[in-house]
Order: structure tokens, then sequence, then C-alpha cells
């Protein structure tokens, strides 16, 4: 789909509505915008939802464990990190 759209004097652009239906975007949604010689490319970002900080950080508990890394290790790291 292509369409015209036009700056305004704070750089501000509207986003034709045809264009904003096809892509589903709304309101808050964040957009990548990049530029390549006399182009820009706009890319709808898409921010995976965390429903808790225990789901977040599942990840990294999950390799702590793997490499057999304790709680003592991490107040060791910590207790570091102050020193320097």
């Amino acid at each position: 789909m292509v369409a015209i759209t036009k700056m305004s004097s704070k750089g501000q652009i509207v986003i034709p509505l045809e264009i904003r239906e096809k892509m589903n975007l709304t309101e808050g949604n964040l957009l990548l915008v990049s530029n390549s010689e006399d182009s820009i490319l706009m890319k709808r970002l898409e921010v995976p939802k965390i429903k808790s900080w225990k789901e977040a950080t599942k990840p990294f508990r999950d390799a702590a464990k793997k490499a057999n890394f304790s709680n003592e290790d991490l107040k060791k790291l910590i207790e570091e990190s102050k020193a320097r």
C-alpha cells in the first residue's frame, strides 16, 4: 500500500488511516524509524508483555542454576562491584 502524507512544522507525520488499520496500529505503539539515503523506513516494534517479575527473570534463574551459580556467588559479585 502506498500513501502520501505531510510533515508538520514540528516534524510530526500522520500515518494514513488505511495503513494504520492494515498494520493494526493504535495509540502508544512503538515504531522503529531508520533512514537510508533518500528513504525513511518505519517498523512496528513488538514488545513482549511480561506477566510478572518471576516470569521475566526465569531465563536468568535457569542459567544460574545450570551453571551452579549460588547465592554466595551472587553476594561475592555484589561486594566486589561495591568495592570498585
